[in-house]
C-alpha cells in the first residue's frame, strides 16, 4: 500500500498512482482512489477548509492528433490545455473552447477546479483566452453552474499572482460576484499585491455596472465596508461611491448619513470624504423624501450627522405644497439658535420661500419675529421674494 503524506500548505491530497484529487474523509486512515484504484494511507489530515467542488480525473492527452480544434470535444480541448507544451497551440485551443456550445458540455463541471488552477500560473496571453469560457458560464441560465463557477473563485481567487482572468470572469456574475472580488482586493491589499487588487477592483465595478436590479445593493455592500479597508481599496471605494452617484443613486443618502454618524466618534477622518459623496445625491423628489430629510437631521446622534443631513438638504421638490411649510418651519427654527447649524439651516429656509405665491405665511411669521437678527443669507433671500429694497 502506498502511504500518502500530506502536506498542510497544499489544498488537496492526491493519488500516487494516477494524480487524481482524493476527498478526505475525517474516519477514514486509508483512501481508495476513484478513478485507478490506488489505497493510499493518509498520514496527516491538515487542510485548509475549501468549498466543495466536484472532481474529475486527471487530464489525459486529447484524443483527436489533429489540429482542426473546431472539431474537438470539450473534453479533448481542457486536456489539450493542460496537457499542452505549445503556448501558441494551447491559445488557439482556449479560444476554440470559448463558444456557448461547449458550455453546455456536461464533463466541463468536474473539469472545472483542475482548468482554474492552471489558470494560476499560466502566461497572461493563456490565462486571458483561458477565461472566456468561464465568462459563458458565469453568464448562463443555469444557476447550478453559476454558482460552481463561483465556488471556483473562492478557492483559487486567493492566490498571487493569481488568474487575472478568473477575475475578469467573475466581474460578469452581475451582484453575486461583487461580495466575493471585494474580498479578494482586500486580501490583496493586506498582502501588498497592488496589481491584483486593482484588478479585483475593476472586477467589482464591472459587475455592479453590468447589475440591472440589485445595483444599490451593491453600493451599500461597498459603504458597510468603507470603514474596515484601507489603502487602494479605501480610496477606490470613495472614488466609485462619487461616480455612482453621479447617475441619480439618491436612496443611498440615508446610508452615507448612517456611516457619518457612526464614523464621528470611530473614524473621523472619514467624514469629509463622505460629504463629498453626500454632494452626488441631489434633491428630494417628493415631499414625503424632503419631510424626511428634514426630520432626519434631528434624529442624527451627532453633530457630524446632523449638520451633514442640514447641508445635504436640496432644494424642495416641486410638489410640495404652501400648507406643508408650517411643519417643516417649526422643525427647522430651533436649530437657528446654534451656531454652527444656522448657516444651512438658513439656505433650507431660504428654499422654502419660493414654494407657492408669495413668502409663505410661516416664514413671513418668522420673518416678523426675527426680522435682521436672521442669518444673511435668509435675510437675503426674504427681501428679494418680498421685494424689499434697501
Amino acid at each position: 500500500m502506498t502511504e500518502l503524506a500530506f502536506d498542510s500548505r497544499a489544498d488537496r491530497a492526491y493519488c500516487p498512482g494516477c494524480g487524481a484529487s482524493l476527498e478526505l474523509e475525517a474516519e477514514s486512515a486509508v483512501m481508495t482512489c476513484q478513478f485507478c484504484g490506488t489505497d493510499s494511507k493518509v498520514v496527516r489530515r491538515l487542510r485548509r477548509l475549501e468549498p466543495e467542488l466536484p472532481d474529475g480525473p486527471p487530464p489525459r492527452p486529447p484524443v483527436d492528433p489533429t489540429k482542426d480544434y473546431a472539431n474537438w470535444s470539450c473534453e479533448a480541448l481542457v486536456w489539450g490545455i493542460l496537457n499542452g507544451t505549445d503556448l501558441a497551440e494551447q491559445i488557439k485551443m482556449a479560444v476554440a473552447l470559448d463558444s456557448w456550445p461547449h458550455s453546455y458540455c456536461k464533463e466541463l463541471p468536474a473539469l472545472l477546479p483542475r482548468y482554474v488552477a492552471y489558470m494560476l500560473t499560466a502566461p497572461a496571453e493563456l490565462d486571458k483566452a483561458m477565461c472566456g469560457i468561464l465568462g459563458k458560464l458565469i453568464c448562463g441560465k443555469d444557476l447550478k453552474i453559476r454558482n460552481l463557477v463561483i465556488r471556483v473563485g473562492q478557492k483559487y481567487g486567493f492566490a498571487h499572482p493569481g488568474s487575472k482572468g478568473l477575475l475578469f470572469s467573475l466581474s460578469l456574475g452581475d451582484a453575486g460576484t461583487v461580495k466575493l472580488l471585494l474580498e479578494i482586493a482586500e486580501w490583496a491589499n493586506e498582502h501588498g499585491y497592488e496589481d491584483y487588487c486593482h484588478a479585483a477592483l475593476m472586477g467589482v465595478q464591472t459587475a455592479i455596472g453590468r447589475e440591472k436590479n440589485y445595483r444599490h445593493m451593491c453600493n451599500e455592500i461597498l459603504l458597510h465596508r468603507l470603514p474596515y479597508v484601507t489603502g487602494q481599496v479605501r480610496d477606490w471605494i470613495l472614488k466609485h461611491t462619487r461616480l455612482e452617484f453621479d447617475v441619480g443613486y439618491r436612496q443611498h443618502r440615508p446610508w452615507v448619513l448612517e456611516l457619518i454618524d457612526d464614523m464621528a466618534t470611530e473614524q473621523p477622518e472619514l467624514i469629509d470624504p463622505l460629504k463629498h459623496c453626500l454632494q452626488k445625491c441631489g434633491s428630494a423628489q417628493t415631499t414625503d423624501d424632503y419631510r424626511a430629510r428634514i426630520y432626519g437631521a434631528a434624529r442624527m446622534r451627532t453633530r457630524a450627522g446632523k449638520l451633514a443631513a442640514l447641508q445635504s438638504m436640496g432644494r424642495p421638490p416641486s410638489d410640495l405644497k404652501p400648507e406643508g411649510v408650517q411643519e417643516l418651519v417649526e422643525q427647522l427654527k430651533p436649530m437657528l439658535d446654534d451656531e454652527e447649524f444656522a448657516p444651512p439651516v438658513a439656505s433650507t429656509l431660504k428654499n422654502l420661500l419660493w414654494v407657492g405665491e408669495g413668502v409663505p405665511s410661516p416664514l413671513q411669521a418668522l420673518w416678523d419675529e426675527r426680522g435682521d437678527g436672521l442669518p444673511r443669507e435668509f435675510v437675503q433671500g426674504y427681501k428679494l421674494r418680498a421685494g424689499i429694497r434697501d
